[in-house]
């Protein structure tokens, strides 16, 4: 089968920087709060533009409110700390328990695209806020690309198929049955349904032509 998209569907000028905002809205989210500040541009964060109904505003704006301190002593308590390692692991190789060629195909990924990661990071390659990073990147080729634009959209497709879709829905549930009242359960939570709303649209710009010959 070759695949194409449907430009008419998909209209890459409109819906492309919207939903990268949104993905590496989620990787800032979703990041060690050690790490990074506390976002301090939500409100000019719009979802009104994207192809499809989403908003997670709510859930934006009690992350605004948690104090920073509380915010990275979570963090850490769910991901990062824990006597046999972290209660819920936020890296997709650990959460899945290493499954064989998991990290093979992330580099596979990213050096097909020459995504880059600073040395620092390269261990964590496999991390959640990385990976929508890597989205966020894919959707911004796509936009600006003038020869390889149908190669980003097909990366974005496969690889939330391949990694995403394969383990976000399985950590939401995880984190769900731990605290759900806790915030990053709460960002969790809307990331996945952001994932499948993201994932039904992009197949709804995507055409299948069966070339076998006759």
């Amino acid at each position: 089968m070759q695949r194409t998209t449907i430009e008419s569907q998909r209209q890459t000028e409109t819906s492309a920087l919207p939903r990268a905002t949104i993905y590496s809205l989620f990787s800032q989210l979703i990041s060690s709060p050690h790490e990074l500040k506390p976002l301090n541009l939500t409100p000019e964060i719009s979802f009104d533009c994207l192809p499809y109904e989403f908003n997670a505003r709510e859930m934006i704006d009690s992350y605004v409110n948690n104090d920073p301190e509380a915010l990275r002593l979570k963090y850490s308590g769910l991901f990062e700390v824990g006597d046999d390692g972290p209660p819920v692991p936020i890296r997709e190789d650990l959460f899945l328990a290493q499954p064989a060629k998991l990290r093979e195909d992330l580099v596979r990924f990213y050096d097909y695209f020459g995504y880059q990661l600073d040395e620092e990071f390269q261990w964590q390659m496999d991390h959640l806020s990385i990976e929508l990073e890597f989205m966020h990147f894919l959707i911004i080729g796509e936009l600006q690309s003038d020869t390889d634009k149908l190669s980003f959209q097909l990366g974005q497709v496969d690889f939330l198929e391949k990694h995403l879709i394969n383990w976000v829905p399985l950590f939401s549930k995880k984190l769900s049955t731990l605290d759900e009242s806790d915030i990053y359960t709460k960002i969790v939570i809307e990331l996945e349904e952001f994932l499948f709303k993201d994932q039904n649209w992009q197949k709804e710009t995507i055409s299948h032509t069966d070339v076998a010959g006759g």
